[in-house]
């Protein structure tokens, strides 16, 4: 089964509900990846002995590898608060220009789902079939 949906992750999730439905049942659970795509399985946590497969997926498309056209800009020295870090270099770029844009550019998101990475699912149908919603990372374990 392929779905392709179009627009931000909660408008596809919207899309996705409004074609499979919706029912009681639906839940958010932890699983891991057991192996990558486009032969992707994974492995639910809390549900023993069952590997579900591509058939029983449907992948949001920031987990895949995807074009997008973006807007590129850079002003130097700009303060850039990105949460944990201080953004580096915050000397001249490399091309020596203090101000640049770069308008309607594909870009390709390359970094697919991978082997051991954990993901929230989302049950559909009494857990018949799962949306792959994002890779989540646990902090202080």
């Amino acid at each position: 089964m392929t779905t392709r949906l179009e627009g931000s992750g909660a408008s596809q999730l919207a899309q996705l509900i409004q074609k499979i439905g919706y029912n009681d049942f639906d839940r958010f659970e932890l699983a891991t990846i057991v192996s990558p795509p486009p032969a992707i399985r994974i492995k639910i946590d809390n549900v023993d002995g069952i590997t579900f497969e591509a058939d029983d997926l449907v992948v949001a498309e920031h987990l895949t590898r995807h074009k997008r056209i973006v807007t590129i800009k850079h002003v130097q020295d700009t303060e850039r608060d990105v949460g944990d870090t201080i953004p580096f270099p915050r000397d001249n770029d490399s091309t020596g220009s203090l101000a640049w844009t770069y308008s309607y550019v594909e870009m390709t998101f390359e970094d697919v789902l991978k082997s051991g990475d954990r993901v929230l699912v989302a049950s559909m149908n009494d857990g018949q079939a799962y949306v792959i919603l994002d890779r989540v990372v646990q902090y202080g374990s």
